[in-house]
């Protein structure tokens, strides 16, 4: 199927939207049709059309779309709309609308742009180009007798909504898994100007020459602080939950990074996960462990590091999801990182995890709290 993009300048009474019988009072939007042509209406569609004209999607509990665009066509002196459609084959989706004067890196030249930089990998999902590069500190170290690169992600929306954003990221080389740090912290955006004019050249200075040192030695540091951690409850139940929402690829086989063989169904990857953390629901006695509260779960300790949780989110998001539930686990590695780990640097202190009931005053009263019940 032919994927293309197209791009155009309409005003807001230009859009017609056919709506649908939903079970809700409100009827759902169905289509919004642009020059004739019947167009899915995506979710950057409508927060980049609310930012645009500074209303929220409430408004149409109370009016009809096309009240709502004519009425903002009478009051607004000027209001253009550049809009941004994906085409695959016959089936167009709406991306974002933007000002006409906003900067804009459109995907065909972004895409002339990165292969001229023979980016590593490139892909493509809802509006935003990801591209994958080494920067000029790209030297190999070692973590925990892993080795890792330096490497750098560039996400860029071709459809105007938005900066594009660089993030640092490690390559763990033994398994090719990508741990993306995404979290404001290890996060940079690229100005790309106004309108048309040097949005390229914005692109291009920041993969000829992007750097950051201190960024990079910061992430690091984290990694390495997580071979001497010991993951506590709450930070498996978080992973737990955010790879449920990831929805993992289905029942083909993928090789994983480790040299897994099995297809990661939803059954797969529970077994592998649980492999990793233990029957923690046996070895504490309950029956679930959302039981315990968030405040008791950071102070108990599970039989894996937190490394061991880092490496399980990058295996799943490089190898076994797809591209919006990589998106989900790379940002909750991200969270996990950027800040202090429930149980930071325990594993110097307790050289098994299990040494904890004995040795932790927090645990031992919790341990004695759960043997009560």
């Amino acid at each position: 199927m032919t994927q293309r993009f197209e791009y155009g300048v309409s005003r807001i009474r230009d859009l017609q939207v056919r709506t649908a019988p939903t079970s809700k009072a409100q009827p759902g939007v169905a289509a919004v049709v642009l020059d004739g042509q019947p167009l899915v209406p995506t979710t950057r569609f409508w927060n980049s059309l609310h930012l645009r004209f500074g209303f929220t999607g409430n408004i149409f509990r109370y009016f009809r779309h096309d009240e709502v665009f004519q009425r903002i066509s009478e009051v607004a002196p000027n209001d253009q709309i550049r809009w941004c459609v994906e085409w695959n084959g016959d089936q167009g989706k709406l991306l974002a609308v933007t000002s006409p004067g906003t900067g804009l890196v459109a995907h065909d030249d972004l895409v002339h742009l990165l292969d001229r930089n023979e980016a590593e990998t490139t892909t493509y999902t809802n509006g935003i180009v990801r591209s994958v590069h080494t920067p000029r500190a790209g030297d190999t170290f070692a973590i925990a007798g892993d080795s890792f690169q330096n490497k750098f992600v560039l996400d860029t929306p071709i459809d105007g909504y938005g900066k594009p954003q660089v993030y640092l990221s490690l390559l763990r080389l033994v398994c090719s898994n990508g741990a993306i740090a995404y979290t404001p912290v290890f996060r940079s955006e690229v100005n790309v100007g106004r309108g048309g004019r040097d949005t390229e050249f914005a692109v291009q200075r920041v993969l000829d020459g992007f750097n950051n040192e201190e960024g990079y030695a910061a992430m690091r540091q984290r990694f390495e602080a997580s071979t001497k951690s010991w993951a506590s409850l709450n930070e498996v139940n978080r992973l737990y939950r955010t790879l449920t929402r990831a929805h993992p690829r289905g029942r083909e086989t993928v090789i994983g990074g480790d040299g897994a063989a099995e297809g990661m169904t939803e059954k797969s990857w529970q077994r592998a996960f649980g492999r990793l953390t233990g029957d923690l629901t046996h070895t504490y006695g309950l029956v679930n462990l959302d039981a315990l509260s968030v405040k008791r779960q950071r102070t108990l300790p599970a039989p894996c590091k937190v490394y061991d949780l880092l490496n399980f989110a990058s295996e799943m998001a490089t190898h076994h999801a797809d591209a919006g539930g990589a998106r989900t686990l790379q940002a909750c590695l991200g969270d996990l990182i950027a800040g202090e780990y429930d149980l930071e640097g325990t594993a110097d202190h307790f050289g098994d995890w299990r040494d904890f009931f004995i040795g932790h005053g927090e645990t031992s009263e919790t341990m004695t709290a759960l043997h009560r019940r």
